[in-house]
């Protein structure tokens, strides 16, 4: 019952467990927060980040483990590890902790915001009775968890130039995803369609209008998440990683 593929209570945009998630959402991030000098100083802290990035790696695994046990298989693009930016900032953040790759990092920073975003507004039927409400939810929140976790630990701090970088990658990115989706009919990063993303609301017009109204949304919000990092960098007094 608890594995089913069968929505069973039904998911509240803002409900109960919905608002729940956000509380203990920020309650980590908090204590990674508080605890961050201990953290830094802890003897076991590489062994400790290896572990978080094996779970979440096998965590992510349960998710296809759970798409190929549904009694109708969905095509292959909804399976696809790297056919959203969620999937693509999962696995980057996965080799940042057992890198400790600052240029991996600065890239990867601002793409969190798809963490945020499907936290927001998840584009799942499934509320808490079931796994995969727990599997969508807490992927999710694992790799928002590991950069706040180097920028809090380590000093990962983002410069003007990280977002520079971060968004002419992501461009490219998308430029890839549009072509892949206009040759396989598929809907990578969401530049095809919304379904049922905050996206819906750029709809109704041309597919260009729609595309670039999308990427104007990224850049905008990733320079939102600019501000937040040098927000906390004088705030807290944090001298940037590579003058370490």
């Amino acid at each position: 019952m608890f594995f089913s593929h069968e929505p069973g209570l039904a998911f509240k945009e803002f409900g109960l467990a919905h608002n729940l998630l956000f509380v203990v959402t920020i309650l980590g991030l908090i204590l990674i927060y508080v605890f961050r000098q201990q953290l830094r100083n802890y003897k076991y802290e590489k062994q400790l980040r290896y572990g978080i990035a094996i779970f979440a790696l096998i965590w992510e695994i349960g998710l296809y483990v759970f798409k190929y046990t549904a009694p109708v298989i969905d095509s292959w693009d909804k399976i696809f590890p790297f056919g959203s930016l969620c999937g693509i900032t999962l696995y980057v953040g996965i080799v940042v902790f057992l890198t400790k790759s600052y240029r991996l990092y600065e890239i990867g920073y601002f793409w969190t915001f798809g963490a945020i975003a499907s936290l927001m507004f998840p584009d799942i039927p499934f509320s808490f009775d079931r796994y995969r409400f727990y599997q969508f939810m807490i992927g999710h929140a694992l790799f928002f968890y590991m950069f706040a976790y180097m920028m809090f630990v380590h000093n990962f701090i983002p410069t003007f130039k990280s977002y520079i970088k971060s968004f002419i990658t992501l461009f490219i990115i998308a430029i890839i995803s549009v072509v892949i989706n206009v040759a396989l009919d598929v809907n990578f990063l969401f530049l095809k369609e919304a379904e049922g993303t905050p996206f819906e609301m750029f709809e109704g017009g041309s597919q260009f209008v729609y595309i670039l109204l999308v990427i104007l949304t990224a850049a905008l919000v990733m320079f939102a998440w600019l501000g937040i990092a040098r927000g906390y960098k004088k705030l807290t007094n944090s001298k940037e990683y590579l003058e370490q």
